[in-house]
Order: structure tokens, then sequence, then C-alpha cells
């Protein structure tokens, strides 16, 4: 769903701030709410990213040369970029765990489970 607002934000406020006030705006409930961000559109030659929610909005320069300054609010999903991704092996390692040379080593150094 595709949802157009216009906000307007102090900046040195956080981002983690920013995320708030659009959150309270919002008639509508999301799923897993703390996995949304503010999203910054490839502009100018800068690659796209997630903007980090400690930091404060100053700290990103916003293009003003194509009218306002925007950034979007969308849900956070892992993106790889490689072009010959095997995307059943990455999640095979995303999800294999290889205990007990983890436990011997714990075990060894005396850290306890």
């Amino acid at each position: 769903m595709l949802i157009l607002k216009s906000m307007r934000f102090k900046p040195d406020a956080t981002v983690w701030a920013a995320k708030q006030q659009i959150l309270c705006t919002l008639t509508q409930s999301l799923r897993d709410v703390l996995n949304y961000g503010l999203f910054q559109p490839a502009v100018d030659g800068r690659e796209s990213c997630f903007l980090e929610e400690e930091r404060p909005l100053r700290d990103y320069p916003l293009p003003t040369t194509k009218g306002v300054p925007s950034l979007e609010f969308r849900y956070k999903s892992r993106v790889y970029q490689h072009a010959n991704v095997n995307e059943k092996q990455i999640e095979k390692l995303h999800t294999q765990i290889d205990a007990p040379p983890v436990q011997k080593q714990a075990c060894s150094t005396g850290v306890g489970f």
C-alpha cells in the first residue's frame, strides 16, 4: 500500500524521533513496527540506505535540486546486491549452526552457557 504524506522534521531531531512521529500519524497498524525505518533513495551518485536511528537527521544531506527533499518510510528487508546469488545457499548459511565446536571452545575456556 502506498501512502504519500508530507511531514516536516527538525534537523537536530534523531531519526528515531522522526520515526516515532511518523508512527503516531498513521491511521492503520503495521506489522513489526520496529522493523520500519527511514530510507534515503539513491540520488546524485550516492547509494541508497536506511538512516541510522541514533543519528540526527542533519547528518544525512538531502538533495534539494528536485524540489522538496524526501525520505521514504519503508519496511527493512535484507537485499543482496550480488548478481549471482544462490538464495538457498544464503538461507542455509544464515540458519546453519555448528554447535559442537562452539560448545567445545566454550568448555575449554571455562565459559558456560
